[in-house]
């Protein structure tokens, strides 16, 4: 079964685009599992790239990705940064990105995020489950992980791992290392008639951009690529001024046609 999603981006205000998106069905030829995923790169756009090509075949190689998805999630993130500092290495590169990947398996959902891209489920009745939770240096516990190891929290237009990134937990950033994990946040819910859509966008729609207000804009226009198009549109009116990425899975049927559509 192949739940239906509509996807849009655009570079926006910025002079680089490195958001990136991946969407994938029939993992393994069993067409039960499907993988969906935003990333969003920053300092370039390697490791956004890399995770496109690497993620989903990292988590699905995983042997307990059928008995044990969510240790197969975990484990696909970490050796995917594994991998992807190597290459870093070998060119001297510093850059990094976030990763919100959802893998279903039929009705059983798993969302896994590492960073501020965010997944959202809507409700038939309008209301919202926040699915992540972002990964920002002031969060509480994030600030405690990273001072704990000798790292710092510094303020600087907004709060930063040792004064430089922004997000507390990405794919990369090996001069952030070791406080700047790859290790993701994993939630698990089972789909039911009374839920929508899953929304997933990279932090350019969600600064400008209320959880609420991605949920009305879903269900006023029902299609998912048309949802996910207003909702890009919507986030560059209100000023975004980063790269814009946004996914819409359907939850109410599935079906084979996927059709994305990058702007």
């Amino acid at each position: 079964m192949h739940y239906r999603y509509g996807v849009s981006q655009m570079q926006g205000r910025r002079p680089y685009m490195e958001d990136r998106f991946t969407a994938l069905a029939d993992l393994n030829g069993d067409s039960k599992q499907s993988f969906y995923g935003i990333f969003d790169g920053h300092g370039g756009d390697g490791a956004a790239n890399y995770c496109v090509q690497a993620m989903c075949q990292n988590v699905i190689r995983e042997p307990s990705i059928l008995k044990e998805p969510i240790e197969a999630l975990k484990n696909g993130f970490l050796r995917t940064d594994q991998e992807y500092l190597q290459i870093a290495n070998r060119k001297n590169t510093e850059d990094g990105t976030t990763a919100v990947v959802v893998l279903t398996q039929g009705d059983e959902i798993f969302v896994a995020h590492t960073g501020d891209s965010r997944a959202v489920l809507v409700h038939r009745s309008g209301n919202v489950s926040v699915l992540t939770s972002d990964h920002k240096p002031n969060r509480p516990d994030e600030r405690r992980r990273i001072q704990d190891l000798g790292g710092s929290v510094v303020f600087w237009g907004v709060w930063r791992v040792e004064g430089i990134l922004a997000v507390s937990r990405a794919i990369g950033d090996r001069m952030l290392k070791p406080f700047v994990v790859a290790e993701p946040e994993v939630k698990k819910f089972t789909r039911t008639d009374l839920d929508r859509y899953v929304v997933l966008a990279s932090d350019g729609v969600w600064d400008t951009i209320s959880n609420d207000d991605a949920a009305q804009l879903v269900l006023k226009y029902k299609d998912p690529q048309t949802a996910a198009q207003r909702i890009m549109e919507e986030a560059y009116a209100r000023g975004s001024m980063d790269n814009i990425c946004a996914m819409v899975i359907d939850l109410r049927e599935e079906m084979n046609e996927c059709v994305p559509r990058d702007v």
